[in-house]
């Protein structure tokens, strides 16, 4: 017998660690969140990968778990919706996970994490110096293993409340090749299987002995599986030889291939027996063992590009079975049942019954086609066209690519291939005008001279084709803000224009030398705008397809992108700019300069007030095209591919060189004020990307808030604090009141508003009143006292503080601080202030009009002013009549005059300059 190396770990204590500090996520490196305008929310698309997914029972539903890199996520068997996301992201990629009961186990690095409904709740450290890659559950016991060594940790506990401590640690006899599996076979006590590329090894993990161990195998061993048969293996090889083993008495029962190579294998547990094998090729073999050949295949199950088959796996006791893949889909089928006749027996074929998936490769192209931002539209390099659900994941599916009348019609008992998808999509356009009534996208594909139209609202190919009249290879694709017309780029130079509703080909615009690498039509179908590898822009009227105007352009042009709503067009150039164009003016208006290496992405946001671009420098850059500067800029880990800003605003997507899904960002400026100023290459930081679990944002207002804490520590970025306006800009410019509009309406107004709130009749006194009022005299008061009473209140003069600081103002010549109170006055106290000056005292009135003539020329609330003087000459205008003899009050209302005709006439000024100057440009 070998000499097996066992090693009882006394002081087990000091290499466990508790608690969910010991996993450290990428993003907590990173506290910092150098982006003043867009914070990471989650990433969308991600199934699983090519790591074995696990299957475990909560009462009578099945739960699958699968891993998405440094996260794993749980769905219910039932319906494969997404029940949880695991939380925090490890700080390794996860190699192996397995669920038993309410927890799940996972490895990653050398570290194993239990997880308790998506949340972390210890992790132990193995001690081993290589990655952790196969693990295995069972009763107290958890093993995990590297290459050549099998750790065993146990749990002292029975409610798995307290970590498990390392038992035991076994490490394999030289020459043994590395560990493929470790599996548990029924009713061997404490003993497992280690399966390795060339022997099988059964250990008991309470005495640390090797049991039994098998002859070396003839090929490599590549998966193994416990059959329902007691002491029956299931071996799975790189040759495609499956074997039926006898683990008692050592030796091979019988044998069957499927001349590929092997990955991953799984009996059927309701009675029938039924083997189910899945390659690396991506097809999927059914063995029948009684009668020991194989009944059905399903071809291309998973793509064979990315390691085919890697785990399928029969749900206890039901005909149904899962496969997953590398491609980033999870697949359930289902066995009908079996048609028996008198002499044959026969199997139907594996059903179909759900699926998950997204893209096995990065995205290329991405539209919102709603402006909620509901739903994502995504072309990828694995040649698919997704729609993708930012709400639930469930509704995400891939559009049909089946044509009518097609050759390629699904057959009975097989799945369409790969190879019969269309080739990649290099272009698309989209349109949510005429959805649910004809095609609304059009796509270019590689090396096609023709485009091809989508249904949006059923999720299918279109009806037609839409070739170039030079075939030439289509370059880029529009369509029209109606919905009528598809227009087609040549890489030959020529522009086609095609009915969506019929197919028919309508016009034919031709002036381009080379490749056309964006084409658009404006909002009313006048112009057709189209940029090439030439270096220019060409302006053609649709209607008689004549060329217009013909722009040179510094570069060669790359991509163009117009916003209908404000007629700007955005081009990028090859020196890496970004010019924006006046369509109506066709005269360049903003030069943006700052990426150092070709752009790949950009979009308007919904107002056209900034441009999101991406380039190959890694980074993301913000432009506000009014001062035509850049107010945001971050690095991120991996390339952006393709980028886009949804309708309302909120959500910014892009895709990455790097990784088959589709990050989502905040717009945080919808939820706080945040100040921009212009930032340089020096201040540009690296920003943490998205998270599949969206770990440290719990909701769509915590991804716009979630680095307020941060924002201090960001010194580059903005300013600190808040930024406050200045009261004035500067004293040449007329500034207007920050106050209400309605207030000093209701001031201009305010005799109409009080004549409509006039009541229409006297109050009357109740006929009987009640008793508590009848308690003293019903008499009215005595009238002939009235006047006295009047009298009194009239005599007693009161300085109101509307008076004390309009006369302190005069006294020091400065009235700041009497404007600034009567700013904070509402209408009605504006009303009775201006009313109570008395007429007696009529250098109250000069100093009143002096006090507005001081702020008109420091040219401050404007209109404000304006206000405060029309109700004054309204309530006072018969005294100020009466008094025209007073020096004082006329030398202030001729000065109020002239400040305020000589400000008039510098606006007109500057106003008909202005005029002019557009005027011009348009004409010419």
């Amino acid at each position: 017998m070998p000499s097996v190396s066992v090693t009882l770990d006394g002081d087990a204590s000091k290499r466990r660690k508790v608690g969910s500090d010991l996993v450290e996520h990428k993003s907590r490196s990173t506290s910092r969140h150098p982006s003043r305008i867009f914070s990471p929310f989650r990433s969308l698309g991600y199934v699983t990968n090519e790591v074995p997914f696990s299957v475990s029972t909560l009462g009578q539903t099945f739960i699958i778990t699968t891993v998405v890199g440094n996260s794993f996520q749980i769905y219910d068997a039932g319906t494969l919706h997404l029940l949880f996301v695991s939380t925090p992201q490890t700080s390794a990629p996860i190699s192996a996970v397995s669920a038993h009961f309410h927890f799940v186990y996972t490895i990653w690095g050398s570290t194993l994490g239990v997880f308790r409904r998506g949340r972390l709740e210890y992790s132990v450290e193995s001690g081993s110096k290589s990655p952790l890659k196969k693990l295995l559950v069972f009763g107290d016991y958890v093993c995990a293993s590297n290459d050549d060594i099998v750790y065993v940790f146990r749990f002292t506990a029975s409610d798995k409340s307290v970590p498990p401590e390392l038992y035991t640690s076994i490490a394999l006899p030289p020459g043994a090749g590395d560990i493929v599996k470790l599996v548990h076979p029924h009713t061997y006590l404490n003993k497992i299987v280690v399966a390795t590329t060339s022997y099988i090894y059964l250990y008991n993990i309470r005495t640390g002995n090797l049991v039994f161990q098998s002859k070396p195998f003839e090929s490599l061993l590549t998966d193994i599986d416990v059959a329902p048969v007691l002491d029956m293996l299931g071996l799975a090889f790189n040759d495609g030889k499956i074997q039926t083993y006898d683990l008692r008495y050592g030796k091979v029962l019988f044998e069957l291939s499927c001349r590929q190579k092997v990955t991953s294998i799984s009996f059927r547990t309701d009675g029938n027996a039924h083997l189910a094998a899945g390659t690396a090729d991506g097809d999927l073999y059914f063995y029948d063992l009684n009668r020991k050949r194989r009944v059905h295949i399903l071809r291309d199950g998973h793509s064979g590009a990315h390691g085919g088959v890697s785990c399928v796996s029969f749900l206890n006791g039901q005909p149904v079975f899962l496969t997953s893949g590398g491609d980033n889909s999870l697949k359930e089928y289902v066995f009908d049942p079996e048609i028996s006749t008198s002499t044959t027996l026969v199997i139907s074929p594996p059903r179909h019954l759900r699926s998950r998936g997204g893209h096995s490769q990065p995205s290329t192209c991405l539209f919102f086609t709603e402006e909620t931002g509901h739903f994502l539209l995504s072309a990828s390099l694995d040649k698919s066209l997704w729609t993708f659900s930012l709400r639930k994941d469930a509704q995400s599916h891939e559009m049909s690519q089946r044509e009518k009348g097609n050759a390629n019609a699904r057959k009975a008992g097989l799945s369409s291939s790969l190879r019969e998808k269309f080739p990649q999509i290099t272009a698309m356009a989209f349109e949510a005008n005429k959805q649910g009534e004809w095609e609304n996208i059009i796509t270019a594909h590689k090396d096609q001279a023709f485009a091809r139209t989508w249904d949006g609202q059923r999720s299918i190919v279109g009806r037609w084709q839409f070739k170039t009249s030079d075939k030439g290879v289509v370059q880029s694709v529009a369509i029209s803000f109606c919905g009528n017309f598809g227009l087609v780029g040549s890489a030959r130079g020529s522009i086609d224009a095609y009915n969506l509703q019929s197919g028919i080909h309508r016009k034919r615009f031709r002036s381009h030398r080379k490749a056309v690498t964006g084409v658009a039509l404006d909002s009313l179908n006048r112009t057709v705008i189209s940029c090439g590898l030439d270096g220019e822009l060409h302006f053609h009227d649709f209607k008689t397809t004549e060329l217009k105007y013909n722009l040179h352009l510094p570069s060669s042009a790359t991509s163009m992108l117009l916003h209908r709503s404000t007629d700007l067009l955005a081009v990028t150039l090859e020196n890496c700019q970004i010019l924006i164009i006046d369509i109506t003016t066709m005269r360049v208006v903003r030069e943006l300069k700052g990426h150092a290496k070709a752009i790949t992405a950009f979009d308007f946001s919904a107002d056209g007030r900034w441009i999101v671009s991406a380039s190959l420098d890694s980074t993301i850059r913000t432009w506000d095209l009014p001062t035509g500067t850049c107010i945001d800029a971050v690095k991120v880990d991996s390339i952006v591919t393709a980028l886009r800003l949804s309708g309302n605003g909120e959500w910014l997507a892009t895709a990455h060189e790097e990784g088959v899904g589709i990050n989502l960002w905040t717009n945080r400026t919808l939820f706080k004020q945040v100040a921009f100023r212009q930032i340089t290459d020096e201040e540009i930081q690296r920003i943490a990307m998205p998270t599949i679990s969206g770990e440290g944002v719990s909701g769509l207002l915590e991804g716009a808030f979630n680095s307020d804490e941060s924002d201090d520590d960001i010194v580059p970025i903005g300013d600190e604090g808040s930024y406050v306006s200045p009261e004035q800009l500067n004293s040449k410019l007329l500034t207007l009141s920050s106050a209400p509009r309605n207030r000093y309406m209701t001031l201009v107004n305010m005799d109409i508003i009080k004549q409509r709130n006039k009541p229409k009749e006297a109050p009357k006194a109740p006929e009987q009143a009640p008793f508590f009022l009848s308690l003293t005299s019903g008499k009215p008061a005595d009238q002939k006292d009235a006047p006295a009473k009047a009298r009194m209140k009239s005599g007693a003069s009161k300085i109101t503080e509307f008076r004390r600081k309009l006369t302190e103002g005069h006294a020091i010549s400065d009235y700041s601080e009497f404007v600034s109170y009567l700013k904070t006055l509402p209408p009605s106290a504006t009303d009775l202030e201006f009313r109570s000056l008395d007429a007696l005292e009529i250098d109250q009135f000069a100093h009143f009009v002096s006090a507005l003539t001081d702020h008109m020329e420091k040219r401050r609330d404007y209109e404000l002013v304006q206000a405060w003087m029309s109700m004054f000459l309204k309530i006072h205008g018969d005294l100020i009549v009466a008094n025209r003899e007073v020096t004082d009050l006329n030398d202030a209302l001729t000065r109020w005059q002239e400040v305020e005709q000589k400000e008039k006439k510098r606006l007109d000024e500057l106003v008909g300059y202005c005029n002019g100057v557009v005027k011009f440009l348009r004409l010419d």
